[in-house]
Order: structure tokens, then sequence, then C-alpha cells
């Protein structure tokens, strides 16, 4: 039965040549030592090589995200208090121009 199902996983999983990621129709897998099969349904698995280079780019974006947010700063209350009145202003001061 295990042998059907890997032949059977392998005949509906076939990359294209060079191709890093299998689509899964359908298929069944059975887990070393494990008796029960887990059914699989639409799909895709990564090859290894793809997986450790997808892990690897997500270390390198979240330091990148963490270096970003520490160069950035907090604004303070003040910047904040003055961005806003000197929006207003320019809003009002816009609106006084339309109305003429």
């Amino acid at each position: 039965m295990k042998l059907g199902a890997l032949v059977l996983v392998v005949l509906l999983a076939l990359p294209a040549s060079g191709s890093e990621v299998i689509s899964v129709e359908r298929a069944q897998l059975f887990p070393d030592g494990g008796s029960a099969a887990v059914e699989v349904e639409g799909g895709c698995w990564l090859s290894e090589s793809r997986c450790i280079r997808t892990a690897s780019e997500i270390a390198r974006l979240r330091a990148e995200n963490e270096s970003l947010r520490q160069q950035a700063g907090d604004v303070s209350f003040t910047v904040a208090i003055v961005a806003l009145l000197a929006g207003l202003g320019a809003g009002f001061a816009v609106a006084k121009l339309v109305e003429r």
C-alpha cells in the first residue's frame, strides 16, 4: 500500500525539469512509524534547497526590517502636533482661496 501511494505521489507530482516547486493534485503521505495516512489535495511542495533559501531570505528581511525600525526612531509628540497644525493651516488657507 505504501509503495502504491508513493508511486501515486511521484506520478502526480512530477516537477517540470529543473523546477523547485512541485504542484500536487492529490497524494497520500505516510509518516515514518505512523500507521495513519495523511490525505493531501491541492497545493505545492518546495524542494529542500528552495526551503533553505526562502528561510534565509525571511531572516534577512526580518533583520532589515528591524534595522529600519531602529533608524526611524520615535516621532516626538511636539513634531506630530506641529505637523497637524501646519496641515490644518494649509487646508484652511486653500479653502479660503477657493472660496473667493
